[in-house]
């Protein structure tokens, strides 16, 4: 006989269980997807992955709630605690996708020059607060600027003194990693050198920032870094030589290609010339990169060479930075085009244009430095 009774329904714990098990998940994408500026094309999908799972965890609590209150009404056993349970994962879903949308769409996305600093794998910057201490060199002359356009110089500027600023502790970790791995003492004294060079970075882009905003700004501390690691898990030189092509001859290779346009068509004096100082010296760090790059195949090409090909064929994945951060863009849409030209910024669509070049020749030149065997394969990649 065919039985026609109804199917068991699920407990109010099983949805409990399900809610939970978002939780993890989501907070994996959350983890990755603020790594990203707003120009990666993950970015998009990992946003839209983020809501519908935190949609997921509140519709699931609310059925664990539901059914547990339901079970608490006819049978008086086990619903409450339950409930209670499907509402708070309710509660922190719908919470925790508010708030980290918010977090991931504000987060520290767009462009500027150094060298970008990690730990963890979260990309990392000074927060802001008044003061002058990292303020020091010429100020341009605002006084003929809309009101608009000098707040949205003053952004662009303090967000690349940010950037700058977060540079100077990633050059120290690079200099950590070079002594860990017995590099020679041009690397190490070169490295110091570019330190120092991003520490007047800062300054000078500080300097730029409060002579379009007028006032001043200083960085808060970032205790992060008394509790980060060095990520030097696994071969120290693979470790190297890999940050060194992306972090280094391709990123800060483009910060000088874009330094050097931007001072191009800058008509404001002490602007160009802090453009100009820029231009030059991050394409300094570059070539300290790619002698990094050099060194670690002269010592163990056996290791190094395959890591590179590895990293020469996921380079294009590797985000582009933006002329606008998703923090600036609302002041940049307000300020006038032609002005923030004549003050050294230049349009998305010409960063866009710079880093395909810059990407190109990277791998050009990174693929004739691996041995022949390596080399082939990559630049065919």
């Amino acid at each position: 006989m065919i039985s026609t009774s109804p199917p068991a329904k699920r407990s109010s714990w099983f949805w409990v269980r399900i809610a939970l098990v978002i939780v993890p998940i989501n907070l994996g994408v959350w983890l990755v997807m603020i790594t990203l500026p707003a120009s990666s094309p993950a970015f998009d999908p990992l946003m839209v992955s983020f809501i519908a799972l935190a949609a997921l965890q509140v519709g699931f609590g609310v059925i664990a709630a539901y059914t547990g209150i339901r079970q608490a009404v006819r049978t008086r056993d086990g619903g409450i605690a339950a409930a209670v349970s499907g509402l708070l994962l309710a509660c922190g879903g719908a919470v925790g996708g508010f708030f980290g949308a918010i977090a991931a769409l504000f987060a520290f996305g767009g462009g500027g020059w150094g060298r970008p600093l990690r730990v963890r794998g979260r990309q990392l910057h000074p927060e802001l607060r008044a003061g002058s201490d990292w303020t020091a060199g010429p100020r341009p002359d605002a006084e003929a600027l809309d009101p608009a356009t000098r707040r949205a110089l003053e952004a662009l500027w303090l967000h690349d003194a940010q950037k700058e600023h977060a540079s100077v502790p990633a050059f120290a970790r690079i200099s950590w990693l070079l002594a860990a791995a017995g590099a020679p003492a041009e690397l190490l004294a070169w490295c110091h050198r570019a330190a120092l060079e991003e520490i007047e970075h800062a300054q000078v882009c500080f300097a730029l920032a409060a002579g379009y905003g007028g006032r001043c700004h200083t960085v808060e501390p970032m205790p992060e870094l008394l509790i980060g690691e060095l990520g030097a898990d696994g071969d120290v030189l693979c470790l190297l030589a890999t940050e060194s092509l992306a972090d280094g001859c391709l990123l800060e290779d483009f910060n000088a290609d874009i330094a050097a346009e931007c001072a191009a068509t800058c008509t404001e004096p002490a602007t160009r010339r802090a453009l100009e100082q820029i231009a030059r010296e991050e394409r300094s760090h570059a070539e300290f990169s790619w002698a990094v790059l050099r060194w670690t195949l002269d010592h163990a090409a056996d290791r190094v060479g395959p890591a590179l090909e590895r990293a020469l064929r996921r380079l294009d994945a590797y985000p582009r930075p933006t002329a606008v951060s998703r923090r600036a863009r609302p002041l940049v849409q307000e300020a006038d085009a032609d002005r923030l030209r004549q003050h050294g910024r230049l349009p998305d669509a010409r960063w866009r244009a710079a880093w395909a070049q810059r990407l190109a020749a990277t791998r050009e030149r990174a693929a004739l430095l691996l041995p022949a065997t390596t080399g082939a394969r990559a630049a065919a990649s």
